[in-house]
């Protein structure tokens, strides 16, 4: 992940960021796999395949429309991307319009809007999110588990496995 923002934030030549975001998007379930037992994971994996999808149907980069940069960024900042759009220097994104773009349905669409402007993400991402908070209640039950097993005078060994046996 660290690598896919800094060649975001640094690079200056497109191939590069349209080979780092794919590659670093499928790097994440590969490097993620040993944990598979957990539920979390499996959703956010499921958000992962559908950026990955639209990242791969538009050459590399993720699809961002116009109107969705000036709602999170302002009109000024959208104005300054030529019309026919192309890669948005010092982004993942590509912008494009509606007849352009490939599967625009999972593209960078959804504007959260943070102090005077806005993040943008796609539905993969609030998937990734949704795994992500589903981990951490998974992380708390087994916490609270191993805590009780503890108190009841038992070696706490617990490991919780994502099914009916936890010991």
């Amino acid at each position: 992940m660290a690598v896919q923002l800094a060649v975001i934030a640094l690079s200056p030549w497109e191939l590069l960021v349209r080979l780092t975001l794919p590659l670093t998007i499928a790097g994440v379930p590969i490097a993620l796999w040993p944990h598979r037992r957990h539920v979390g994971l499996w959703v956010m994996f499921v958000g992962l395949v559908a950026n990955l999808a639209v990242v791969l149907a538009n050459g590399g980069l993720m699809p961002i429309e116009r109107s969705t940069v000036a709602s999170a960024a302002g009109e000024a900042r959208a104005a300054q991307y030529p019309p026919g759009g192309g890669w948005m220097l010092g982004s993942k994104d590509v912008l494009t319009d509606e007849a352009s773009a490939r599967g625009m349905a999972l593209g960078d669409s959804i504007v959260i809007r943070v102090g005077g402007g806005g993040l943008v993400a796609s539905p993969g991402d609030v998937v990734i999110w949704a795994g992500l908070a589903i981990l951490a209640v998974e992380a708390g039950v087994a916490s609270v588990r191993c805590a009780r097993q503890a108190t009841n005078g038992s070696p706490a060994r617990w490991k919780w496995r994502g099914d009916a046996t936890t010991h």
